[in-house]
């Protein structure tokens, strides 16, 4: 009998040393199998920038046109321009939930189905900066910082009637303003934006 109990207790022992051995071998193998699964959140940056109250999210023409103003002038019409006439107008960039920074580059020209050659972008103000004389190579450049209200940038054109300076002479100036074709004359505003990196 004592055969029997020794070969009882021998197996018994084996098996709970195999066990013993599996568990460690198991829970040490499990170290290097472990998985864990993670998310990484970020918000993406959001480029909501508004002219003139108008978001220009994927638009490339701003619904609204922008709207002259016209300085006074005792022998010209409200509203009208002849040569000699000076006015403004405003473009309001605002970049209150713009998470980047940008750069703007604002430039202008008399449209070409309206070719009043004398009409010209002279200065601009923008922010609150003074006077700066406008570079139609360059336009006008600035940059804005990212959730920034409105910055404004004034505009200002005059009709030249310089003779030393224009480029119609005063009898072109009166065939352009008796052709009805030329009704209404325009200036094209382009405004670019780039994130600054």
């Amino acid at each position: 009998m004592k055969k029997k109990s020794d070969a009882l207790f021998l197996i018994v022992f084996i098996v709970v040393v195999a066990i013993s051995l599996l568990y460690l071998f198991q829970s040490s193998y499990a170290k290097y199998r472990r998985n864990v699964d993670s998310e990484i959140q970020g918000r993406i940056a959001s480029w909501n920038i508004t002219v003139n109250n108008e978001s220009i999210d994927n638009e490339t023409t701003l619904t609204n046109a922008i709207t002259p103003v016209f300085d006074a002038n005792p022998y010209v019409a409200t509203d009208t321009i002849a040569p000699g006439s000076t006015g403004y107008f405003d473009i309001q960039i605002n970049a209150l939930y713009a998470d980047v920074d940008f750069t703007y580059t604002i430039t202008g020209e008399v449209d070409a189905n309206t070719p009043l050659e004398d009409l010209k972008i002279t200065n601009y103000i923008a922010g609150t900066g003074g006077y700066s004389t406008y570079n139609p190579t360059t336009g006008i450049v600035g940059e804005i910082q990212k959730n920034k209200p409105a910055t404004n940038i004034r505009v200002f054109f005059a009709w030249v009637d310089d003779p030393t300076t224009e480029e119609m002479n005063n009898s072109e100036d009166t065939t352009y303003a008796q052709t009805s074709a030329y009704e209404d004359t325009k200036i094209n505003v382009t405004i670019h934006f780039e994130q600054k990196r």
